[in-house]
């Protein structure tokens, strides 16, 4: 039984020393980096960039949410409902 080789999907001539976390392709040295101790490819780097991007979008939203709450209620009411929601999302934001 022969052991099937995987190479680089950039370097056709290049053997893979592993495959993306993101894209499952495989990728040479010159095409992995190395990042929380797991290979990426430049794709995959891109992917995880907007991921991140979009939940800083995300926690931008619940932080001004609180604030339209504030505005249409009664100023006590409104501070304990956002700061609940806040605290909230910051809970299910680490723990996901």
């Amino acid at each position: 039984m022969s052991l099937k080789r995987d190479y680089c999907i950039n370097h056709p001539d290049r053997l893979a020393v592993g495959r993306c976390v993101i894209t499952h392709r495989p990728i040479c040295t010159e095409c992995s980096t190395q990042y929380d101790g797991v290979n990426y490819s430049r794709e995959g780097l891109e992917i995880l960039r907007r991921s991140r991007s979009a939940s800083g979008r995300g926690l931008w939203l619940w932080r001004n949410m609180w604030l339209l709450i504030f505005s249409l209620l009664s100023p006590l009411v409104a501070i304990e409902m956002g700061a609940c929601l806040y605290l909230l999302f910051i809970h299910l934001m680490q723990h996901r």
